[in-house]
């Protein structure tokens, strides 16, 4: 039943004809009000969790602290959310690699090491002493967008080449000790 029919039966039956013409006119309006309040109410409540979001999404995300990137679709956007919302906290590397497994990705992380006589060996990488603060993401088989400099379109300063996963990325970026690097790597394709 429409509201303006409840509003309608609601009206005394002998001083209001809810047939007049101005009133008629009066109860559709305030009706339509209202089933259009209850059909926001349903979206509302369907929002409580992200499944239902739909256009409700942006305050998930705001809420999430993410921010999306402007080609994101919704799949990708939901799937952060989620990802977001599935976080259970640690600085493992399984923690890491379970998280990347249930977005989707396979992943391998490094954790390059400086150099120790008499533990490395000559020929092999010596890196600063710094290093053992930085890690690396191997990320396989991801379908990855890649934007190359152009004249006319890039500007000064900017990367020969550039691509990435924003979704991975913001992630990783937002869970990592606040004291570390994080650097990802792409392959396949």
């Amino acid at each position: 039943m429409m509201h303006a029919e409840l509003l309608a039966r609601l009206l005394p039956p002998v001083a209001y004809q809810a047939n007049e013409p101005q009133l008629a006119a009066e109860l559709a309006a305030e009706g339509a009000a209202l089933d259009a309040a209850l059909c926001r109410a349903k979206r509302i409540a369907s929002a409580v969790t992200p499944f239902g979001a739909g256009d409700l999404l942006p305050n998930w995300e705001r809420v999430c602290g993410l921010k999306p990137s402007a080609e994101a679709g919704y799949q990708q956007r939901l799937q952060a959310v989620l990802a977001k919302l599935a976080e259970t906290g640690g600085l493992s590397i399984p923690y890491f690699t379970n998280l990347a497994a249930s977005m989707g990705y396979t992943i391998a992380i490094e954790e390059p090491q400086p150099f120790r006589a008499g533990v490395n060996r000559a020929g092999e990488t010596i890196y600063h002493p710094d290093v053992m603060w930085c890690w690396r993401v191997h990320v396989s088989g991801s379908n990855t967008q890649s934007f190359n400099f152009r004249a006319g379109v890039s500007c000064a300063s900017e990367r020969l080449l550039s691509f990435g996963d924003p979704v991975l990325e913001s992630v990783f970026t937002d869970l990592k000790p606040a004291f570390s690097y994080v650097d990802f790597t792409y392959s396949g394709g």
